[in-house]
């Protein structure tokens, strides 16, 4: 049989629910001070703890606070504060190029 050693980490996309490799995603912990749950990014994927991974795209962060995918990968309840992870994926946005996996919506729409 073949050798996976080579083969890239595919992780989905909480957000958007599409396969990339885990280097195109920012993958997301949860801490928590008190009743209050926190989504802290977690860009050199070295935090301890159950992750989640989205594209470093507001447009994907948004469906995934929206539908509560990151409550439910990581398995916390209640409210989850995801000003720290925002942020990132903001600041970010100005530097990244369009997303790989939104790169070819503008040619699917149609006018009428």
């Amino acid at each position: 049989m073949g050798s996976q050693r080579n083969a890239p980490v595919v992780r989905t996309c909480v957000g958007c629910r599409s396969r990339a490799a885990a280097s195109e995603l920012l993958r997301v912990v949860h801490r928590s001070e008190g009743s209050v749950n926190h989504l802290v990014p977690d860009p050199q994927r070295r935090l301890s703890g159950r992750g989640a991974h989205v594209h470093h795209d507001l447009n994907c962060l948004d469906q995934a606070v929206r539908r509560r995918a990151f409550t439910r990968a990581l398995r916390i309840e209640g409210p989850v504060d995801d000003a720290a992870v925002r942020a990132l994926v903001e600041s970010e946005s100005a530097e990244r190029p369009t997303p790989a996996h939104e790169a070819g919506r503008d040619r699917m729409k149609t006018t009428r």
